[in-house]
């Protein structure tokens, strides 16, 4: 909700991970970021899927629609 609260969830989460196993966490990250090796490509790509989305006749419509409400 503000600056204060978010420090002291983050404080609880790090909190958290500090009292993992290592050796876990740093396998979880490995499963995370598997299939990320081409992450510049991809994000690239997905941000032209979304342009083209965002700019559609349909999108467009949705938002007029939502705007006269």
């Amino acid at each position: 909700e503000n600056v204060s609260d978010l420090d002291k969830e983050l404080d609880l989460f790090v909190s958290k991970l500090a009292s993992y196993n290592p050796e876990a966490l740093s396998e979880m990250k490995k499963v995370l970021w598997e299939g990320t090796e081409n992450w510049d490509t991809l994000l690239y790509e997905r941000a032209g899927i979304s342009g083209k989305l965002v700019l559609s006749d349909f999108t467009v419509n949705a938002l007029n629609q939502f705007k006269k409400k």
